[in-house]
C-alpha cells in the first residue's frame, strides 16, 4: 500500500489545486498517460477541472497544447486559436511572423511557410480567418503534427461552445474532430463539456459521427466532507486552518476557488473557526456584490424564466414551482445548464452552480417565492411534529 509521502511525492504541493480533488487529479493524470485517443472529460460546473486539467497537462511527458474554447464563436475561430497555440508552442521562432507582426522575410517565418507550402497548406487562412472553418480545423492539426509528434490537444469548455452553434455546424465540427483523429493517430484529443453536454450525447448517438469515438471521465464537484479527508495530504503545503478551510468550503458549496477566497479573507477575522470563515464569506460577497447583481440582470437574456427559477431553487423550492408550463421550465433550466448555472446531480434533482448567485437571489427573492418558502417551511414544521 502506497503511504501518504509516496502519494504526496507524485503530486503538486499546492493545497488550493488539490484540497478535495486529489483522487480526481491522479485520475485525470492517468487517463492522459494512457494516450485514449479522445477521451471526453464531463465537469461539473465550477468543479475547478480547469486548473487540474492544466496542471495535469504539466506532468505527463508528452508535448500537449491546452486551447479554452471560451474565447472561439466558432469552428474558424478554435481552428485559429489551436493554430496559434501550437506555433507558439512548438515554432516559436516563427510566431511573430504568424501573428503578422514580424516581416515577411523572417527566417523562422519562412522556414514555417515552406513546411506547410509542402503540405498543401495555405498559411494566411488561419492567420487572417478566411475560408471554409471545417479545411480551416484540418489545416490547424495539420500544422500542429508537422511541427510537434505525439502531442495531446486539450480543449476546454468546448461544450458551451458547441451549445451556442447551430445543430449543423456543432456535428459538422464534432465530426471533423473524429475524422482528425482517425487520421493523425499521434494526436490525441481531450474535450472538456458540462454534464449532460452535446459532446456526451453524440457519443452514445448511433446516427452521429462522433459515435463511440472514445472514452469518458466524469469529475464531479467536491462534497464539502472532501476537503476535511484531503487536508491530510495537502497540510503542510498551507497555513489556513482545517476548521476555516472545512467552513469555508461548507459555505462555497465545495467551489474550490471561492472555498480559498473565503478562507484567505477569514484569515484577517477573529473567533472560532467557523465564525471567521462565515465573516470571510459575508466580506466575499461584500466585494463582489455589484458584478452578482449585474449577473442577475444578465439572465433575462439567457431565457425568459432564468430569473424565477433560479430564485426558486435559491429558495428551496423545486423550479416547476415557478407558475410556467413545464416545457418552459425544461427550455430554462436547459438554458441555465447551457451556460453553467445549473446541472442535474447523479440523483437527477436540479442544483445551481454559483453559491454567491443563490445566496444573492434568496435575500432578494421576489414576494411570491418568498410565501411559497414561507408555506413549504410551514408545512414541512408541521409535518415533522406530527
Amino acid at each position: 500500500m502506497p503511504t501518504t509521502s509516496d502519494i504526496t511525492d507524485r503530486l503538486p504541493h499546492s493545497a488550493e489545486l488539490l484540497t478535495g480533488r486529489v483522487a480526481e487529479y491522479g485520475e485525470l493524470v492517468d487517463a492522459i498517460r494512457e494516450r485514449p485517443g479522445l477521451l471526453v472529460v464531463t465537469a461539473d460546473p465550477w468543479s475547478g477541472t480547469s486548473a487540474l486539467l492544466n496542471a495535469a497537462l504539466d506532468q505527463v511527458e508528452q508535448p500537449t497544447l491546452l486551447v479554452d474554447a471560451r474565447r472561439c464563436r466558432d469552428a474558424m475561430d478554435l481552428a485559429m486559436a489551436i493554430a496559434d497555440r501550437a506555433v507558439g508552442e512548438f515554432a516559436r521562432e516563427a510566431q511573430p511572423w504568424w501573428m503578422t507582426s514580424g516581416p515577411p522575410s523572417d527566417a523562422g517565418g519562412l522556414r514555417l511557410a515552406r513546411a506547410l507550402d509542402s503540405r498543401g497548406i495555405d498559411p494566411n487562412n488561419l492567420r487572417i480567418g478566411t475560408g471554409d472553418p471545417t479545411f480551416a480545423l484540418r489545416d490547424a492539426i495539420e500544422i500542429l503534427a508537422s511541427i510537434s509528434d505525439s502531442t495531446s490537444v486539450a480543449i476546454d469548455h468546448l461544450g458551451p461552445l458547441l451549445s451556442s452553434l447551430p445543430a449543423t455546424s456543432a456535428r459538422e465540427l464534432l465530426g471533423t474532430l473524429r475524422a482528425l483523429r482517425q487520421r493523425f493517430a499521434s494526436i490525441d484529443f481531450i474535450l472538456v463539456e458540462y454534464p449532460e453536454g452535446p459532446i456526451g450525447a453524440a457519443l452514445a448517438n448511433p446516427g452521429h459521427p462522433m459515435y463511440l469515438a472514445g472514452g469518458q471521465l466524469r469529475i464531479t464537484r467536491a462534497r464539502p466532507a472532501r476537503f476535511y479527508g484531503d487536508f491530510a495530504i495537502t497540510r503542510d503545503w498551507t497555513d489556513v486552518r482545517l476548521g476555516v478551510i472545512g467552513a469555508a468550503a461548507e459555505l462555497a458549496s465545495g467551489v474550490p476557488a471561492l472555498t480559498w477566497s473565503i478562507a484567505k479573507l477569514a484569515q484577517l477575522q477573529s473567533g472560532s473557526d467557523a465564525t471567521r470563515a462565515f465573516e470571510g464569506w459575508q466580506e466575499f460577497r461584500r466585494l463582489v456584490a455589484p458584478a452578482t447583481a449585474h449577473q442577475w440582470e444578465l439572465l433575462r437574456r439567457v431565457h425568459p424564466l432564468a430569473q424565477p427559477i433560479i430564485t426558486a431553487m435559491s429558495a428551496g423550492l423545486r423550479p416547476h414551482s415557478v407558475g410556467a408550463n413545464a416545457k418552459s421550465v425544461n427550455e430554462g433550466l436547459k438554458r441555465l445548464r447551457e451556460v453553467g448555472l445549473a446541472w442535474r446531480t447523479e440523483l437527477r434533482s436540479w442544483v445551481l452552480a454559483d453559491p454567491l448567485l443563490a445566496a444573492w437571489a434568496r435575500d432578494h427573492a421576489a414576494p411570491w417565492a418568498q410565501r411559497k418558502s414561507q408555506l413549504a417551511s410551514t408545512a414541512s414544521t408541521v409535518r415533522s411534529e406530527g
